[in-house]
């Protein structure tokens, strides 16, 4: 029997995100840091065995899932009253993301062009860029009142 890898602890700064969706919350417990000074969040998360993929490190549609709610949740947090949904999600995979790693999505870029906007982020176990993404959201019209 193998034994499971004792997950790294949650970094120092970093608190539970509260979960906003049934499907949120099947990810497990989701972490944030928020810096106080205008800077973008930085989201958190152990790699769970409920996660792995049959080579025991994190399963790649899990990862593309993971980037594409942490790409929504960078938008949000500046935008919170924004609807919106995914027209594209571009995943790079670069390095496994082994089991029990803190694994962390940082974002790199947000621009919105009409009602498209573009973000790219990184996910990063330590220093090592474990995927790149990219999504583009389309943005709800909002329908005047009346």
């Amino acid at each position: 029997m193998t034994r499971r890898p004792k997950p790294h602890p949650v970094p120092a700064g970093f608190k539970i995100l509260p979960p906003v969706s049934p499907f949120f919350r099947s990810l497990g417990k989701v972490y944030i840091r928020e810096a106080g000074d205008g800077t973008p969040p930085v989201y958190g998360l152990h790699v769970r065995p409920k996660h792995a993929n049959r080579h025991g490190t994190g399963h790649g549609g899990f990862l593309a899932t993971l980037a594409d709610t942490f790409m929504a949740a960078f938008v949000h947090h500046s935008q919170p009253d924004l609807t919106m949904w995914t027209v594209r999600l571009g995943m790079e995979y670069k390095r496994p993301a082994p089991m029990g790693a803190w694994l962390e999505g940082h974002l790199r870029g947000i621009t919105r062009e009409g009602r498209f906007i573009t973000v790219e982020m990184e996910l990063k176990v330590g220093d090592t860029v474990t995927n790149k993404a990219s999504a583009v959201f389309s943005v709800a019209e909002k329908k005047p009142a009346g």
